[in-house]
């Protein structure tokens, strides 16, 4: 199975636990970005739309992956960003 890795203060730690064990434990404060990534909501520095239409999010470490198309809704809906029609 592949392993699953925490980064924490700049730090990586292997974590013996899957990712969605890790999430249903802090689902109320970690979001799936995309199918390999869990983010802190708190840790968020800001997202930026890249040339191609993607969705990036940048947290305050520095850190930064895609947000996959599959996750965008659900991470609009969790930090409050209301779709208009």
């Amino acid at each position: 199975f592949e392993k699953v890795f925490a980064l924490l203060n700049n730090e990586e730690y292997l974590v013996k636990l899957r990712l969605y064990e890790l999430y249903e434990l802090f689902k109320d404060r970690y979001m799936y970005i995309n199918q390999g990534c869990l983010v802190n909501i708190d840790k968020i520095d800001h997202f930026d739309a890249s040339i191609s239409g993607n969705l990036i999010v940048y947290l305050k470490s520095g850190y930064k992956d895609y947000v996959s198309r599959r996750q965008i809704k659900n991470v609009k809906e969790r930090i409050g960003i209301k779709n208009e029609k």
